[in-house]
């Protein structure tokens, strides 16, 4: 079986962070699943750091990241995006003009006999009033004509500024540091352990054997009682990493060094 890839949290066009070498960091990988001709490519959301999708407009930047996209589509690999939080208002255009494939979380699929259960993770296993009023707000498709009718200048003014303080408070929740994976209390933990049980229960007993989430910029792995393990990717301005599946097997590497196995 050619290499799957599972990408997260990239933050393409993040203001804190030198953005052209984001992009080429990212952009090289692109062109060398290309070459290698790469079996399926999922990007499991937040690629970019804020997307806005118009009609008429293209969002300024990240052309080079486009144009890879497109070329990796056209080489035969399949490529799928998932809505993250910082680009949830991705319509058709990237289906339309791109060719890829857009996903809602979360997502089963089989792959060379191994079933994975994919998402962004924003939104799965929280439950507090305020986290779903606003994911809701920004979901809804009345709401979303009507920022629309917004000019870009101010649009993405408002876009961008929202993502940095998102950034700075996953960073530094409730004043106590940088965020750290919690294993068992972590909210996806509790998310996965559930589904994977719904999901046997619901399948004639198939487990799970692989979650994969983005979403919280922290990596972290663990074992979920129901079956499978869990996997949760880091955020690239911090260095960042991405899976690879193949033979069976799953890796996680290192993006600020590709060749640089780090779990």
């Amino acid at each position: 079986m050619a290499k799957t890839y599972f990408i997260s949290d990239v933050h393409l066009g993040a203001a804190f962070c030198d953005r052209d070498a984001l992009e080429s960091r990212f952009v090289a990988l692109l062109d060398a699943m290309r070459e290698e001709k790469a079996g399926a490519v999922y990007l499991l959301g937040d690629i970019f750091d804020f997307w806005y999708e118009y009609r008429y407009v293209i969002p300024r930047g990240c052309t080079r990241t486009l144009g890879a996209l497109a070329r990796l589509c056209d080489s035969g690999t399949r490529v799928f995006f998932m809505r993250g939080n910082h680009d949830v208002w991705v319509y058709d255009y990237f289906e339309k003009e791109i060719g890829m494939k857009v996903l809602e979380q979360p997502y089963v699929t089989e792959i060379d006999g191994r079933l994975f259960c994919l998402g962004h993770g924003d939104g799965l296993g929280r439950t507090d009033t305020v986290f779903r009023i606003i994911r809701w707000a920004f979901h809804n498709r009345f709401l979303q004509v009507l920022f629309s009718a917004l000019h870009p200048r101010w649009a993405f003014g408002l876009g961008y500024a929202w993502a940095g303080h998102s950034r700075k408070m996953k960073n530094n929740p409730q004043n106590t540091g940088k965020y750290v994976f919690r294993g068992d209390k972590e909210p996806l933990y509790h998310y996965a352990e559930a589904f994977g049980r719904d999901y046997a229960e619901n399948h004639g007993g198939r487990r799970v054997d692989y979650y994969i989430f983005g979403h919280y910029h922290t990596p972290g792995s663990i074992d979920i009682p129901s079956g499978g393990r869990m996997f949760i990717l880091g955020c690239w301005v911090d260095g960042g990493e991405y899976a690879v599946f193949e033979d069976g097997r799953l890796d996680i590497i290192s993006a600020a060094l590709p060749d640089g196995n780090v779990r």
